[in-house]
């Protein structure tokens, strides 16, 4: 029997190493930290959960081929509670509000009642959205675009080279405009809005009721059950190469393990800069890197809120403006707060988080004041929190009596636990120039080392995880 060592024990390690295991290979997998999931997962704060993941979960339509993996590796079944708002998020701009609901009808209904100038405008988003529906529907069928009929192709191509920004400008009314540049970074391709957007309304992209550690656990639990061995604690620390394969790897500067075939599933540029020498890099990879201006990479600043549920004014994601606050090096102007009353069904209490885009600039603030002072940046973070704490209460009175920090973390948590480039949890940004070609996951002359990690896909996410392990387990031989 062949064996496998998966390092990290995120979806797609633990993804790789169920597909592998029922194609009877002996799977370890190492893992640095003393849980599952990556960044899939959440933790708890004076007796309540706080998630970190999921704000939609691709795949939740049993009809699709993304439920059916999923549920292949224990993650998600028929039976499972899923959880699915009326909405995907809502924008409020001084007196008006509008949100982006399930109900597309409904939402078109809406923004032509802010702005009846925007017709043309409107009705070729809500109707693109439309598409793409249809376009998620089929994915179950086939996963290549140019299979798709002539009403996909034209949608692609009418946004494809706009980003949020220029199809925010494309807007006459205020709301309008700040609608569509309020959920990712405005530098995103148009299309990753949508595409999100469409997910969500076509029922494919409800989020799992438990909670991201939970969905994480589903899974590892199914790979232990395959008869996987999993050990925690355990940072891979060296790489041994002979005659262009790895002879060998080092576990915590002691332990040297043996396998026939190694995948690698953290952060690229962790293996690049501490454990292989630069030469392997795949040159798709080294390219974005290198033209960082159309290929950006964001993370996020988190606090989370605890209040009375008679208390919280919001559901789902709202994103409303307020008084400038800096964060990092950026000052925002916008505030959303996503609502986290579905984990707390029987609890008169729930979490509402904030979260706010970082860029490039604002993590290396954090990383460079955390390495030189960690007490500032404890400080500053929590501080910080305090603001957003006094923006709720004056924008929302009624929280004052009842609203409590639980938690705050920057982008830089994410590169201490996960050893996450630039904190990035999601790779690199799909933008208007992007190029849409995926990483590869052999590595140039090692015949017997894989990368798996959501760098490899624009737009990152859950289900690249899912997908690549299904693809390894085919490609090892």
């Amino acid at each position: 029997m062949k064996k496998i060592i998966i390092i990290g024990a995120g979806i797609t390690g633990l993804s790789s190493g169920i597909f592998l295991l029922k194609k009877g290979y002996d799977v370890t997998i190492y893992e640095k930290n003393d849980f599952v999931g990556g960044c899939c997962t959440g933790w708890v704060r004076d007796g309540y959960y706080i998630d970190n993941c999921m704000h939609w979960l691709t795949g939740t339509n049993q009809h699709t081929k993304t439920f059916k993996l999923w549920k292949s590796i224990g993650a998600i079944d028929e039976t499972s509670n899923l959880y699915q708002g009326d909405y995907f998020y809502k924008s409020i701009y001084n007196d008006d509000e509008i949100c982006l609901h399930k109900d597309l009808e409904r939402l078109r209904t809406d923004m032509l009642t802010l702005s009846v100038e925007d017709k043309k405008e409107i009705d070729l988003f809500v109707n693109t959205v439309k598409n793409f529906i249809k376009i998620n529907q089929e994915m179950s069928i086939s996963n290549n675009i140019f299979n798709k009929p002539i009403y996909y192709l034209k949608s692609y191509f009418k946004y494809r080279h706009l980003s949020l920004e220029d199809l925010s400008k494309r807007f006459k009314h205020p709301l309008l405009k700040k609608l569509m540049i309020d959920f990712l970074p405005k530098e995103y391709c148009s299309l990753a809005l949508i595409y999100a957007y469409a997910t969500f309304a076509s029922g494919n992209g409800k989020v799992y009721s438990k909670g991201s550690k939970a969905f994480s656990t589903n899974i590892l639990n199914k790979y232990i059950e395959l008869g996987g061995f999993i050990h925690y604690k355990s940072e891979l620390t060296n790489i041994k190469i002979s005659n262009n394969k790895v002879e060998s790897i080092t576990i915590n500067d002691a332990d040297v393990v043996t396998a026939d075939h190694y995948i690698f599933t953290a952060s690229p540029n962790y293996l690049f800069n501490n454990l292989l020498d630069e030469k392997y890099i795949p040159n798709v990879l080294k390219e974005k890197l290198e033209k960082r201006d159309i290929n950006p990479i964001y993370s996020s600043y988190h606090a989370a809120f605890k209040l009375k549920k008679k208390h919280n004014p919001f559901n789902e994601s709202t994103i409303f403006e307020i008084e400038p606050i800096r964060i990092g090096t950026s000052y925002i102007t916008r505030l959303m707060i996503k609502d986290y009353s579905y984990l707390y069904p029987n609890k008169s209490d729930t979490i509402i988080q904030a979260f706010v885009i970082q860029n490039e600039d604002d993590y290396h603030f954090w990383e460079n004041l955390n390495i030189k002072n960690p007490e500032e940046y404890k400080r500053l973070k929590n501080e910080i929190a305090e603001k957003i704490k006094d923006t709720l209460i004056k924008h929302y009175p009624q929280v004052e009596s009842s609203i409590h920090i639980l938690d705050t973390w920057t982008p830089y948590t994410y590169t201490e636990y996960y050893n996450s480039y630039i904190g990035s949890y999601m790779g690199f940004t799909f933008t208007k120039k992007s190029n849409l070609k995926d990483i590869p996951i052999k590595l140039k002359s090692l015949k017997n080392f894989y990368l798996l990690t959501y760098w490899q896909r624009i737009c990152g996410g859950l289900p690249v995880g899912l997908e690549l392990g299904n693809y390894v387990s085919k490609a090892i031989k």
